[in-house]
């Protein structure tokens, strides 16, 4: 029996219906990327190995979303008496159910499996696919990309020699700009400080203020972000005693949610040095603008993270001058910042003190 034409016509577009409603997974993808780099297939290797940092990056999103709106929810309990701390037993129950209906329905809707293996998510976390993806760049002429590629490898891992030797070759190419080599995994916070510091050097405030003020909302909501990746914990010594396994989790937590700093070195040694030179830049700049009051509450800010900093203690006599005392008051935002950052590190000090020992495992994340 033949097929009639519009019969054909109605399998095809049935067979690009049930293509569409696949489910794609981070694992797959990877796994044929480097299979694809192996077997010397660069065009492929390229596309499957773009695909999966895409994908990482929408798991991450959806997790982290799921975990920040969970933790919000969860705040609303239905029993109202809290005897012998029970009032813990209802909010971790809250954000339970919370965080499996979120997750369920938030991968069903982008169409992509959610489970994805640990060796996946430590590469991407390595940024092991820029690896693979230079060579496959380069092959296929994309020099800029090879060199962008790379750069980003050592970002995170800064001691690779091959990697080094590779870049300095990409950069020796005359279709190379080495001003248009980046790191392809820069965060908005880390581009929005470098166009600051290229605005204060050419004296216009207006856009200092604008970038470094930005870089610094952007750095807080960052941060809490990959303090959200660290809720995935490897196992951890396990006790009977239940309040020692779960004290053992509570620790390899907050270690990890600590190490989110981390990004900024070797520049800054913590987030609240970070936050303490944007401020500097932008005190800086509202003075050059005459805007007095916002100066003093971004000197106030400054000293609330680095009390002792004589310059900016200088700065303050000399603006006290200028504006009365009530101008210097300090950012809430910030000042939850500070908070909570001193007391998680006296919570690690006091915990391995306790337990004389650093070996609590932890992992980035997700």
């Amino acid at each position: 029996m033949l097929w009639s034409r519009v019969g054909i016509i109605l399998l095809i577009a049935s067979f690009i219906q049930v293509e569409s409603l696949k489910f794609s997974s981070l694992d797959v993808v990877y796994k044929k990327g480097v299979e694809a780099y192996s077997n010397e297939r660069w065009s492929e290797c390229i596309v499957q190995l773009e695909e999966s940092l895409h994908l990482y990056k929408v798991y991450k999103r959806i997790l982290i979303n799921c975990r920040l709106k969970c933790k919000h929810d969860a705040q609303f309990t239905r029993i109202q008496d809290n005897i012998e701390d029970l009032k813990i037993y209802e909010l971790y129950f809250n954000a339970r159910q919370c965080l499996i209906n979120c997750n369920n329905h938030a991968f069903e809707d982008v169409r992509m499996y959610n489970n994805v293996s640990d060796s996946t998510i430590f590469n991407m976390q390595s940024r092991k696919p820029y690896e693979y993806l230079h060579l496959c760049y380069f092959q296929m002429y994309a020099m800029s990309k090879a060199a962008s590629a790379s750069y980003t490898f050592l970002v995170t891992n800064p001691d690779d020699p091959k990697m080094k030797k590779n870049l300095d070759y990409y950069l020796n190419q005359p279709e190379v700009d080495i001003n248009e080599v980046v790191d392809l995994e820069s965060d908005d916070y880390q581009i929005l400080y470098r166009l600051g510091l290229k605005s204060y050097h050419t004296k216009k405030w207006g856009e200092t203020i604008a970038n470094m003020e930005e870089a610094l909302n952007d750095y807080l909501s960052w941060e809490n972000n990959c303090r959200m990746e660290c809720e995935r914990q490897p196992e951890q010594e396990w006790s009977p005693e239940i309040t020692i396994t779960i004290s053992n989790y509570m620790a390899s937590l907050l270690i990890c949610k600590q190490t989110c700093q981390d990004e900024l070195k070797p520049l800054y040694n913590s987030g609240v040095e970070f936050i303490a030179d944007l401020l500097n830049y932008i005190q800086i700049s509202y003075y050059n603008l005459d805007r007095l009051d916002d100066m003093g509450k971004a000197v106030a800010t400054y000293l609330l993270l680095l009390p002792n900093d004589e310059d900016m203690l200088e700065n303050k006599k000399i603006y006290s001058t200028l504006i009365d005392d009530s101008a210097f008051v300090v950012r809430s935002d910030v000042v939850h910042y500070l908070k909570r950052d001193t007391y998680e590190k006296q919570l690690i000090t006091f915990f391995r003190q306790e337990n004389h020992s650093d070996d609590v495992e932890t992992t980035n994340k997700v």
